[in-house]
């Protein structure tokens, strides 16, 4: 490189170059300073305190998409630079095609452009597209760079940049941090998928109309908030290098506060892909001249592309990693939660579709729900209609084990469910089925005459069974053609040769299918065949009536007692008792009276339809031995009452199993109804039925169980099996009904009111009337008459009702028909005015109304109630005019014609309630604008008064910030604070006095305070004089204090060259530092010379030789070194060290000046390029101007002469043309035309427009004006400023509150603490090993005793059974003789002609008891086994208590080392927190296992013992029975009742042998779950589990009671509580100081000027 020249100048400012090249300097190095940090990973350096992650409870790891209870929540990744390290496709890079040289920018027109080269193939030279994403490090600064215009780059070709994020984010910023200027014009895209199209996210352009065709603007309506704005804020090419553009996705975007619910925004920020287009370069107009090296000198040039977001895994996900595809590509994805799938966690797993997907949110995780397929399927999809229907939307696919539903939860076609639960084949036969699909029970539908499970077979009355005429529609099985409904027996029983067939009691006709008269409804399940006609004894014709259908009253308490009531044989209530378990009633017997169930309302009543059918219910007693009596079932109603023993109709004698009782309602003899009634009585009595009892006690104290009841009956409606037996009877003249249980028109029943039995016969009403009530006999008047017979006047007219003519009743002369009375005198007076009218005609308005009847003041008008809004005393006469309705007393401060308005001087609503609104206006006189008369007013409304000037405030009481002196009556004077001194233009509102800077006095601050100066902007500065070298202390306006003689500095703070000792008074130095003191002259000149030298240079620059300003240069050194050497040697001859001091001073100049010149020699080196490049544009732009102007020249002499020449030729071709085409000139005016219409619908366009305009700020100014009269805007818009200004105190308050929540966490933190461990201390008495130790001991000792126990019961029980047989014998003798003594009583017990069968089974179960006893033997033998199997298991329990100990010492060890890390310091609190949660989780452990050993033990010994129990009954109740058959044996031969007696004991005698080989199957039962449960046998059904639940919920009560699990619990739950308050204060505290960090590092990465607070985050 050649040698530079430098600038010859004057002497000038040296130190100011110097200044200003270091300044270039550091501005050119600018583009190092980055806005924030990257880590190598991308992420922002944002510091994170760490915290405990809640656990996944389907993983097991940690998780922030759940919290401390495992409860979903929403998580998100991390946010992240998601450009970091990622390929950035481009357009076009420098240097690919060839080296490229390229210019650099470093100023504006005329500057000299260094070049490089730019080479893709050389690192050191290549600027790649990786550069745009690398880590930036201000060591080794990087950035891509495009081509130059000079090889074409420039609008409007584009450079795009395309970075794949690999994935879709959630986009918080993109920024861009440009090498050269910023680009002119250039936009950023982004898209959600590859498949989709580029969707514009900002553009950027200084004309963004022209280049983009949209406004410039940062405004975004919310209808229309993910449109692209175009600005030009970032257009400007300065600078020329470090300029920063940062894009906020949700800047200025209405939603962005509700962003969770805003679809539009969440699509808005998605991106997969951003594109940077770059449209247009930044330029100074100089490429114009096509230089070549200003053309290289602009480029793209772009250092750092970021991307700030978060992976988007719509709530879904705390992380994002990466993942190998199909094909081996490594992408990267959300690690999805909350059971959901997909690269952005947006579907829901393959089986958990039983809720449609949605994004979480903060209120909902929207965790996606397994489906329910019941264990037959393990894939489903999602329903829509499923969803909406029943809320899971899970429909299941391929169910197993022939199932079908969306659930899995039926079976599928042609299959039926079994009791287990299994789907097997209805196997329906092909020729007798209807279908193939069978019931529930698995019974096919079979064809008629066909029947059997399967329609495989024919039925009575029927044969021939299979393949029949298909031709004429002949299936199944040929039909005898007897009526089976008619039929006795209902079996079709005919002669092959007649075909007669035998029918039943109420049956007639060849074939049984009619009724007999008198009968109606020829029914399959009567009995009798047909059914009485009943019609109320008015008629025996009648036939089936349509509309009815069968159904049940019952009662299944399955909700409660349902109504039922109890009470004895006397009528007395007796209280019953309701299980829920059982769900079944109770009752018992304080003696020996019988108690009776009685139903409720719903079974009682017109019970007509359930004549000839059945009630049900099941019934058990608590004691064997029951004693049944003739009126055990009773029925009453109608005057009647029937009753029947328990065992008639054939039901069994109650025992203590649970057994179904029938009984027919119906009056035959078979049934045992007494007293006989007849078939009309016994349907007389149901249709009035008051009472329905069901003994419930048979014995002395005993106990009844009643569940299930069951009325068969009738009701109206199509829904279900038809009713036929309901009648509809044919009524004679006179009666009408469906049972001729109402009169017809003109008839009435006899007696009145006297029912459906009572007769009709004709109405009386005076010939005022046609027809009359038929049960009351009250006529349905006419003719204006009323009365039961119609013989007065109706209300509203007057006359004599008994002369029995059309015209008796004349109507009122009242208003609204009101009712009068007719004088003696034949006067009519009114006696039912209206409301609001008076007078003897109703002719006057009454007081509190208005109005003129008879239209005296004009057209008449009718009394209406005067309106005054409430605002009046009602107690007070004369509130209103009578005649206009005036108010005339309003009160509440109210007024106007209505009291609808406040008085003046007040406001409100007067119309509000309460009353009492209008309060007064209470305006201040300072401020207001006084009335005329009376005080001041205000608005009606809101109460505002009228403001004097610059006074503001509801009631004027305050002025506006800038203002003050309200007192003054005129308004308020303004503060006129200098704008220099005062910090803001308010003061204060009473004195005036402004807010001054420091140092700054004054009411207006427009002075300094004494001993100050300076007066500005930043205050004024103190004086600071010297106390000693100075006069006063007060200097003058330059700061510059008065100096004592041979004193000087601005503070008078040292001597005076060649003076000395300031305290002294700066004496004269020795004569010896003359000589100093001229030398120092000399260089002072010196250098004051080559000052002037240097400003020359600055001012007036002129080329000169190198070599002589280079030997000028020496030999100002040479003359520089000779000053510095004799200073030296003056120094050392001075020997002061005053004079050393300054040598040393001069020394340190010196070297100042000699750096100063090498900068010179560089500047002027870099000067003398810069002035010869700025020469060499000059030379150009004057030629370029130059010829600029001769083209100009040209073009003016070319307009001048060729365009005047095309001109006049232009008007003569169109005179010509315009002759000799009159068509073109017709069609030019229709032109013309069609234009004017064009331009007025134009012109009626922009009318319409602008109305519309007008109107949209009418509309504008009355919302404003609404606002306005609502509250007070305008005052609150000039507080904002105050308030904003109030917002760092805020700061400090949130950070002083944050400082207390912490405080207050750590002693909520300790007391937590404390509480855990008064919890552990209550914990671990319960885990005492000796106590354990004990317990197992006496448990092997009680198993031991009871092993005993149960070998002697089995001896015992030998010989026992030798006695049951022999007593057994013994019964059958007894029994035999009960016979005979039966046979003796039979006419006394005809109601009891069931009893030989009883006594047949009777003693048929006696027999059976030995074999059963022995099978009682065999299974106490079993039990000894399992007995010594419960040992070994309790023994085996035994064991497990040394790991109890130790678990409880490990528990005592980790708790203490949690107290002695509490008494550390603040930063082990955390530690020490999960210390005891680990001492706490181990202590519940071992309490838990010490439990469950405690609790298996326990259940050992209680099932032993209540096994004893049961054999020591047995045994009891074994030689109870013993007893009993012989005292049954003596009374044999006694009488009838002693006969009875014995039958029923033994009867008692087998059940109660029933009842203990039951128990003992019980016992054995329980044993063989609990040994179950011991050995975890994973084999039991949920059947046998409930049992055992309800057998060993015994076992834990006595745990239970102690409290000591509700205690822990209790505790345990509060620690919890305290733990997640300190949670949420921790993270609170995390989460602002996260917000501050972010909030600057994102505030230093936007451009200055941006001050918007837009969350930027999604």
């Amino acid at each position: 490189m050649a040698r530079s020249r430098l600038l010859r100048t004057p002497p000038g400012y040296v130190l100011e170059a110097a200044l200003f090249l270091c300044c270039v300097c550091s501005s050119l190095g600018q583009y190092g300073q980055f806005p924030f940090l990257e880590g190598q990973q991308g992420r922002l350096d944002v510091i994170e305190e760490p915290l405990v992650q809640p656990i996944d409870p389907q993983t097991g790891r940690a998780s922030r998409c759940y919290d401390e209870t495992g409860k979903p929540q929403k998580c998100v990744p991390e946010f992240v630079n998601a450009a970091f390290n990622r390929r950035v496709g481009v357009t076009n890079t420098c240097g690919e095609q060839r080296p490229q040289e390229y210019c650099l920018q470093t100023g504006g027109y005329g500057s000299k452009k260094a070049c490089e080269i730019c080479n893709a193939y050389i690192p050191e030279l290549a600027h790649p597209a990786q550069y745009l994403t690398d880590f930036n490090n201000n060591d080794n600064h990087t950035w891509w760079q495009s081509e130059t215009m000079f090889e074409g780059i420039q609008f409007p070709n584009q450079v795009n940049l395309t970075l794949n994020l690999g994935k879709t984010f959630d986009i918080t910023y993109v920024r861009l941090f440009f090498h050269s200027p910023r680009p002119e014009s250039f936009a950023i895209f982004k898209r959600t998928n590859d498949d989709k199209e580029w969707v514009p996210y900002q553009y950027y352009s200084a004309t963004c109309r022209d280049t983009y065709g949209i406004p410039d603007s940062n405004y975004v309506r919310r209808e229309d908030e993910t449109r692209a704005l175009c600005t030009s804020e970032f257009s400007d090419i300065s600078p020329l290098t470090g300029g920063n553009v940062a894009f906020s996705t949700l800047e200025g975007r209405p939603s962005a506060y509700d962003f969770e619910k805003s679809s539009e925004l969440q699509e808005w920020v998605s991106a997969k892909a951003i594109r940077i287009v770059l449209d247009r370069l930044n330029t100074f107009r100089d490429e114009v001249f096509g230089d070549p090296r200003v053309l290289k000198s602009y480029f793209y040039a772009i250092t750092d592309f970021a991307v700030g977001g978060r992976c988007k895994c719509n709530g879904h996900a705390s992380e994002c990693v990466s993942s190998t595809g199909l094909g081996g590509e490594v992408e990267l994805v959300c690690r999805c939660e909350h059971n959901t799938a997909g690269s952005d966690c947006n579907e829901c797993l393959p089986f958990y579709n039983d809720a449609p997907w949605a994004r979480a949110t903060a209120t909902d995780a929207h965790e996606c729900r397994a489906c329910s397929c019941n264990g037959y399927s393990n894939r489903c999809y999602f329903d829509q209609d499923l969803y909406d229907s029943t809320g899971h939307g899970g429909h299941c696919l391929d169910c197993a084990a022939n199932r079908a539903g969306p659930n899995c939860q039926r079976c599928r076609d042609n299959y039926y469910e079994r009791d287990d639960g299994v789907c097997i084949p209805c196997n329906c036969n092909e020729i007798g089925s209807r279908s193939l699909q069978c019931a529930s029970d698995g019974l096919c539908q079979c064809k008629p005459g066909v029947t059997g499970d399967k329609c495989d077979k024919c039925a009575d009355n029927y044969f021939d069974f299979g393949p029949q005429d298909r031709v004429f529609g002949l299936e199944g099985c040929k039909p005898c053609g007897c009526n089976v409904a008619g039929s006795r027996n209902n079996e079709a029983s005919c002669d092959p040769a007649t075909g007669v067939c035998l029918c039943k009691q109420h049956v007639e006709g060849q074939q049984c299918d009619q009724c007999k008269p008198g009968y109606f409804n020829l029914d399959l399940e009567n009995e009798f065949g047909c059914t009485p006609c009943f019609c109320y004894g008015h008629s025996s014709i009648c036939s089936s009536a349509s509309g009815y259908s069968q159904s049940i009253i019952e009662s299944g308490f399955v909700r409660g007692e349902e109504r039922w009531r109890g009470e004895d044989g006397t009528g007395r209530p007796i209280s019953m008792n309701y299980n829920p378990v059982t769900q079944s009633l109770a009752v018992s017997s304080p003696g020996r009276e019988k108690v009776y169930f009685l139903a409720p309302d719903r079974f009682l009543g017109d019970h007509r339809a359930s004549y000839n059918h059945e009630l049900t219910f099941l019934l058990r007693v608590g004691e064997l031995g029951p004693q049944a009596s003739t009126e055990d079932i009773i029925l009453e109603g109608a005057g009647l009452s029937i009753s029947a023993p328990i065992f008639a109709q054939g039901n069994p004698l109650p025992s203590t199993q649970k057994q179904e009782y029938i009984f027919r309602l119906h009056e035959d003899s078979q049934f045992g109804w007494s007293p006989r009634l007849t078939s009309r009585n016994f349907m007389s009595l149901l249709s009035n039925l008051t009472a329905i009892k069901i003994r419930g006690t048979y014995t002395y104290e005993g106990h009844g169980f009643l569940d299930d009841v069951r009325l068969q009956t009738a009701r109206r409606g199509l829904f279900g099996d038809p009713a036929t037996w309901i009648e509809m009877c044919t009524c004679p003249e006179g009666y009408v009904g469906q049972f001729c249980e109402s009169c017809a028109p003109g008839f009435r029943h006899l007696p009145a009111n006297g029912g459906p039995f009572a007769s009709c016969i004709p109405c009386d009403c005076n010939n005022h009337a046609d027809i009359c009530d038929s049960e009351t006999g009250r006529c349905i008047c006419q003719d204006n008459t009323a009365g039961d017979q119609c013989e007065r006047c109706a209300k509203g007219y007057y006359g004599n009702a008994l002369h029995g003519t059309n015209n008796d009743c004349q109507p009122c002369p009242c208003p609204n028909g009101g009712a009068c009375i007719q004088l003696p005198d034949d006067t009519v007076v009114c006696l039912e005015c209206p409301k609001g009218y008076a007078g003897p005609r109703c002719e006057l308005c009454t007081d509190g109304f208005f109005g003129d009847p008879k239209g005296r003041h004009g057209p008449p008008r009718t009394c209406e109630r005067c309106d005054c809004n409430g605002n009046i005393d009602p107690n007070a006469v004369a509130n209103c005019n009578r005649t206009t309705g005036e108010c005339l007393k309003c009160i509440y401060n109210t007024g106007g014609f209505y009291c609808d308005q406040c008085l003046p001087g007040f406001f409100g609503d007067a119309l509000a309630l309460p009353k009492g609104d209008c309060r007064p206006c209470r305006c201040n006189p300072y401020g207001t604008v006084s009335e005329l008369y009376g005080p001041p007013v205000c608005d009606q409304l809101n109460g505002q008064c009228q403001c004097k000037p610059h006074v503001t405030g509801l009631k004027c009481d305050r002025c506006e910030p800038g203002f003050w002196n309200l007192t003054s009556g005129v308004g308020c004077e303004p503060c006129n604070c200098d704008p220099v001194g005062a910090l803001n233009g308010t003061c204060n509102t009473e004195y005036g006095q402004c807010l001054c800077r420091l140092g700054v006095t004054g009411r207006k601050c427009d002075m300094c305070e004494p001993f100050h100066y300076g007066f500005s902007r930043d205050g004024c500065k103190p004086c600071d004089c010297d106390q000693i070298g100075s006069v006063s202390l007060q200097c003058d306006a330059t700061g510059q204090c008065p100096c004592r003689e041979n004193v000087e500095g601005r503070r008078c703070d040292r001597c005076r060259e060649n003076t000395y000792d300031k305290q002294a008074g700066c004496r004269d130095c020795p004569a010896c530092y003359n000589l100093v003191l001229d030398s120092v002259s000399i260089h002072r000149e010196r250098l004051a010379e080559l000052e002037r030298l240097l400003a020359d240079i600055v001012s007036n620059p002129t080329v000169l030789n190198d070599e002589d300003f280079e030997e000028t240069l020496s030999t100002v050194m040479t003359q520089v070194e000779q000053l510095w050497e004799d200073a030296r040697e003056a120094a050392r001859s001075g020997g002061d060290k005053t004079v050393a001091q300054h040598i040393e001073e001069l020394e340190e100049r010196i070297n100042g000046v000699k750096e100063v010149l090498m900068g010179i020699r560089q500047a002027v080196g870099r000067g003398s390029d810069l002035a010869t490049l700025g020469k060499l544009n000059i030379t150009q732009a004057e030629d370029i101007i130059k010829r600029a102007r001769e083209a100009l020249t040209n073009a003016q002499i070319y307009l001048d002469v060729q365009g005047n020449d095309a001109l006049n030729k232009a008007i003569d071709r169109s005179n010509q043309f315009g002759q000799q085409s009159e068509r073109m000139s017709k069609i030019s005016r229709e032109a013309r035309l069609l234009a004017d219409e064009q331009e007025d619908d134009a012109t009626s366009i922009e009318i319409v427009a602008y109305n519309a305009h007008n109107t949209s700020n009418d509309a504008y100014e009355l919302a404003r004006k609404a606002m306005d009269d609502q509250r007070n805007i305008t005052d609150f818009i000039k507080n904002l400023n105050n308030e904003v200004q109030g917002l760092s105190g805020l700061h400090e308050n949130t950070m002083k509150i944050a400082n207390e929540s912490l405080q207050q966490a750590k002693i909520t933190y300790r007391e937590a603490l404390e509480i855990n461990t008064e919890a552990s201390s209550i914990g671990i008495p319960l885990l005492d090993a000796n106590v354990l130790k004990a317990q197992a001991v006496a448990v092997i000792t009680e198993a031991e005793r009871i092993k005993q126990d149960t070998e002697e019961l089995i001896d015992e029980r030998s010989n026992l059974i030798t006695d049951i047989e022999i007593q057994l014998e013994e019964t059958s003798d007894l029994v035999e003789r009960g016979w005979i003594e039966q046979q003796i009583t039979t006419e006394l017990l005809a109601d009891t002609f069931t009893a030989e069968g009883k006594a047949k089974e009777a003693r048929a179960k006696a027999e059976q008891t030995l074999s059963e006893a022995i099978d009682t033997l065999a299974i106490l033998e079993g039990f000894d086994n399992q007995v010594q199997e419960s040992r070994l298991k309790a023994e085996a329990t035994l064991e497990t208590v040394g790991e109890i100990e130790a678990l409880i010492v490990e528990a005592e060890t980790q708790t203490k080392e949690a107290e002695e890390a509490l008494m550390g310091a603040e930063s082990d609190a955390k530690d020490a927190r999960d210390i005891a949660k680990d001492a706490q989780s181990t202590a519940e452990d071992a309490s838990e296992q010490a439990g469950d050993v405690r609790t298996k033990a326990d259940a050992t010994k209680n099932e032993a013992s209540t096994l004893n129990d049961l054999a020591d009954e047995l045994a009891a109740r074994v030689a109870d029975t013993d007893a009993r058959v012989s005292t049954f044996e003596a009374q044999a031969l006694q009488d009838e009742q002693q006969v009875m007696e014995a039958q029923e004991k033994a009867n008692q005698a087998k059940d109660r042998a029933d009842e203990a080989s039951s128990r003992v199957r019980e016992a054995y039962e329980v044993v063989q779950e609990i040994l179950d449960i011991l050995e975890r046998s994973p084999d039991l059904d949920p059947a046998q589990l409930e049992s055992l639940e309800l057998r060993l919920e015994e076992a834990w009560q006595m745990y239970h009671q102690s409290g000591i699990e509700a205690t822990v619990t209790e505790l345990s739950e509060s620690r919890s509580w305290q733990e997640r308050q300190i949670s949420l204060y921790e993270e609170e505290i995390r989460r602002l100081r996260i917000e501050v960090t972010n909030i600057y590092e994102i505030k230093i990465s936007l451009p200055d000027g941006c001050y918007s607070q837009t969350k930027l985050e999604p």
